[in-house]
């Protein structure tokens, strides 16, 4: 049976000889919290992973998965084929509450408007400079 985070993240507490609650105020979280992710209850946010993966000297990939980068199939290839990118975007978006949903969309709306400002302002700018070249030569 393979490896859990939550067993991960013991055995790495116990070989710095931390108990969950100096762990737990390294983290600025409850024991319970780090109970919660010895006991695959739960798991940390972003910022409290990333902090561990420094602290323990470990690769995300090593926390979370129980592997390192470059072990297995998925390291032996970079490429990535649309199917697997959008499988990854679907999962990404479904897993999103309404609210972040919303702000998803606000953001994509901005970067449209954002790109569309930015076409705009080289089609201005390259018009200008040519019409300017053409009044040069023309004068």
């Amino acid at each position: 049976m393979p490896v859990t985070f939550g067993e991960r993240l013991y055995q790495l507490r116990k070989d710095r000889d931390l108990s969950q609650e100096e762990l737990a105020a390294l983290l600025d979280v409850s024991r319970q919290s780090i109970s919660k992710w010895e006991n695959d209850k739960a798991y940390p946010e972003m910022m409290r992973l990333l902090f561990m993966s420094d602290y323990f000297d470990v690769s995300l990939d090593y926390l979370m998965r129980g592997t390192e980068a470059g072990d297995g199939p998925a390291a032996a290839s970079l490429s990535y084929k649309a199917k697997d990118l959008l499988a990854v975007w679907n999962t990404f978006v479904s897993n999103l509450s309404g609210k972040q949903r919303k702000l998803l969309l606000v953001l994509y709306a901005l970067a449209v408007c954002v790109c569309l400002a930015a076409i705009a302002a080289f089609i201005y700018g390259a018009g200008y400079a040519i019409g300017q070249f053409i009044g040069h030569v023309i004068h």
